[in-house]
């Protein structure tokens, strides 16, 4: 009996998407895993998200049915951030060919990515990859000029991973354009945690009654929900004028924000001059996220960068309909929104065009079509699907080891 494969993780700091995938691929009985974190963001106190405003950190389990450990940085102490310039030096003597078989790498966002991919391809230590980058964000958010570098750099770098797990259409797009094979792509969504949300739905139906109950002014309202942090990029002045506008039309719909971050001053300035039609909730904990999802009628993502935002699939999760702005990369004919089956796209910044999408939404039979479809596509795009995918891949590098 051959021993179990050894997979290597190096992540910035446990998340709530992928602490998930972590956990299900260490039930596989021939893989071992062991993730290097490089922050303990999000599972301290105080070490909340702070473009979030959130103090605390998530409330859901991110550590346990896995193997993991926290990295120190060059200055001998476990970063409470993540920052680019985190650099483990102890990863030279976790990242060996007696350690690991294989090693995921998602980026080159800190010195410390950049040395792992050093010591793996120095070592002769295969390359797992997946980030979300698409065309669209790098054309909001770089320079030219920075693009360019970008477009020389890129190809050299990305050359360095042998596997890459595309997690979109989109994002298929972008590795194709700095010059990434396509014998070297193995479509994997980013992971997120389907049962977590629907089981907790199913299970306390009278949480998400709850919600209606308080938010709703009766039974005829439409909720229109906005779940991101109050930033410039993720646009939720335009969920806020797009929400009155169509209210105009149709006094059932009114919107809850929920979030925090640097504009939330601007956003209460500007719902105190309006009579409830938009509500804001504030920051939501990861385990009460499920329960205000499926109390929406409608979901809105309103980005003008956002690779791919998983509140989508969040969402979708609990057959909550999505309206998605066309500068996000979950659209596509084979991603998570298909526009006109289980939600919408409009021209990001046009506040009419969304409030038509919302007045479209309106409408009971289109909604519910949307929302049946919603949960048959999501199926197809969570972390049981990556982690086959990953199992996959590991297939095919043990056949290049000649594993026996």
């Amino acid at each position: 009996m051959s021993r179990p494969f050894r997979l290597g993780v190096i992540f910035t700091h446990p998340t709530q998407h992928h602490s998930p995938l972590w956990r299900r691929l260490a039930q596989e009985p021939s893989l071992k895993v062991h993730v290097m974190y490089l922050s303990n963001q999000n599972v301290t106190p105080g070490a909340g998200d702070p473009e979030l405003g959130a103090k605390e950190p998530w409330d859901v389990d991110l550590l346990s049915g896995y193997s993991s450990e926290f990295m120190e940085n060059i200055d001998g102490k476990v970063s409470p951030k993540v920052k680019p310039s985190i650099l483990a030096l102890d990863l030279r003597s976790r990242l060996t060919r007696e350690n690991f078989d294989a090693v995921w790498l998602s980026s080159f966002v800190t010195w410390s990515h950049r040395y792992a991919f050093y010591l793996c391809k120095k070592r002769g230590i295969k390359i797992i990859s997946q980030n979300d980058g698409t065309i669209m964000s790098q054309t909001g958010y770089y320079s030219l000029a920075y693009r360019a570098f970008l477009s020389i750099v890129y190809p050299l770098l990305f050359d360095l991973t042998d596997y890459w797990l595309p997690i979109g259409n989109h994002n298929e797009i972008y590795l194709r354009h700095y010059g990434v094979k396509q014998s070297k792509m193995f479509p994997a969504p980013y992971p997120f945690d389907r049962h977590r949300f629907q089981s907790a739905v199913t299970s306390n139906p009278e949480k998400v009654a709850e919600i209606r109950k308080k938010y709703c002014w009766n039974e005829q309202t439409l909720l229109y929900g906005f779940a991101a942090k109050f930033i410039e990029r993720k646009r939720p002045m335009d969920f806020i004028e797009a929400i009155v506008m169509a209210h105009r039309k149709n006094p059932n719909i009114r919107g809850l924000l929920i979030g925090g971050g640097e504009l939330e001053s601007v956003i209460d300035k500007r719902l105190s001059e309006l009579n409830g039609e938009v509500i804001k909730i504030g920051f939501v904990n990861q385990s009460q996220l499920p329960y205000f999802y499926a109390a929406m009628d409608v979901f809105v993502c309103p980005s003008a960068i956002d690779s791919h935002p998983l509140v989508v699939s969040e969402a979708m999760a609990a057959g909550t309909p999505v309206i998605l702005s066309d500068r996000c990369g979950n659209w596509g004919y084979s991603d998570i929104l298909q526009h006109r089956y289980n939600g919408l796209v409009y021209p990001c910044g046009d506040i009419e065009k969304l409030a038509e999408a919302m007045l479209e939404l309106s409408d009971n039979r289109t909604r519910a079509t949307y929302s049946k479809h919603a949960k048959e596509v999501v199926e197809t795009q969570d972390l049981e699907q990556t982690a086959k995918v990953v199992m996959q891949v590991i297939e095919k590098i043990k056949t290049e080891l000649k594993w026996k």
